[in-house]
């Protein structure tokens, strides 16, 4: 007898093969990462920039 349309089993998790979930799990980490780059090169130019007047400030008599 033939079984069509019935569940049998429900698995509960991720599945990393899914187009959704599976792309969030791997975007998320990514993006971190990126962000992570992209505060450390912004704020060494924001660093760079106040020790360049500082010094201007230190030459002046």
């Amino acid at each position: 007898m033939e079984q069509s349309g019935k569940i049998l089993k429900i698995k509960h998790g991720y599945n990393p093969n899914s187009s959704s979930i599976g792309s969030i799990i791997f975007a998320l980490p990514v993006a971190l990462f990126g962000i992570t780059i992209g505060f450390g090169i912004i704020s060494s130019i924001i660093f760079s920039y106040f020790i360049k007047l500082e010094d201007k400030k230190e030459d002046k008599p």
